[in-house]
Order: structure tokens, then sequence, then C-alpha cells
């Protein structure tokens, strides 16, 4: 890890599937923490708890047990709208199957979500920028969705 502060620590995170009769635990204990600006890649075979991962450090799912804290702050038994507050503040997603506006082109489908957590339409258009660029699509900010590509 670089030296730059915690945005996301994961402690002893542990999630079982119930099916039937069977238990399926797919995350063991995990532990996993990021500094601002850090990249990392998920890798794994099918079913073998990525998306439950990304789902629990999104805090879109809870752990059956360990900790999620997001800037030092744990998550731990925070309500749904307590939870919703932490990603709208903190957190983002961008997903391989896109889940944007077709009305909408890539940069305002970024801003939207900084609008509507009154950040302003120009900052948020300004940070959206910066996460095209980020994800080296600053020359599609035009585009609509049907024009990007899903991979």
């Amino acid at each position: 890890m670089n030296n730059a502060p915690r945005v996301l620590d994961l402690t002893g995170v542990r999630r079982t599937f119930h099916q039937g009769r069977e238990d399926l635990e797919v995350l063991r204990g995990v532990d996993l923490m990021l500094g601002a600006g850090e990249i990392v890649a998920l890798v794994g075979p099918s079913g073998s708890g990525k998306s439950t991962l990304l789902h629990i450090a999104g805090l879109l799912e809870s752990p059956d047990a360990g900790d999620v804290a997001i800037t030092g702050r744990s998550c731990t038994g925070m309500n749904d709208d307590a939870r919703t507050a932490m990603r709208r503040e903190h957190l983002g997603f961008v997903y391989q199957n896109h889940h944007l506006l077709p009305e909408f082109t890539a940069l305002e489908n970024i801003a939207i979500p900084g609008i509507i957590a009154g950040l302003g339409r120009a900052e948020s258009k300004k940070r959206a920028r910066e996460i095209l660029g980020w994800m080296g699509l600053q020359d599609r900010e035009t585009h609509r969705p049907g024009r990007l590509s899903g991979g």
C-alpha cells in the first residue's frame, strides 16, 4: 500500500450463502486495506466471491461477520439510510455491464449523482471530467451509452 490515507478497510469479513441444506462460505475472514489513489484488481474463478466482496465493500450488502470502514468510519450496524449516505459521499461504482441512462452523455451520467447530492452542476461536471480522465475516456464525454464499449 502507498502512504496515502486509507479509504477502505475490510477486517475479518465473512459471508455465507445458505442454499437448501448446504452452506456456501464465499468469504472467509477477508482483510483488505486500500489507500487513496490505489488501484487493485480483484481476480478469481466464477463463484469465488468477487462480486460479493465488491458489494460488501460498496455497502450494498452486509457481511455476516467482520467490519467495513470507509475513511476510518466503521459502517458495521449502520441502517440503510446511513449506508446510502456513505455511498453517496464516498463511493462510486463502474460496472462492466454499465447501467447508464441512455438519454444522457457519459459526462452527464457521471455528473448526475453529484448533482443529486447537492454538489452543483459545475462542480459535478468538473469531477465527472476528472473521472473520465482517470478511465482514459476523456474523448468520449459527449458520447451516449450506445456509443460506449461494454468491455
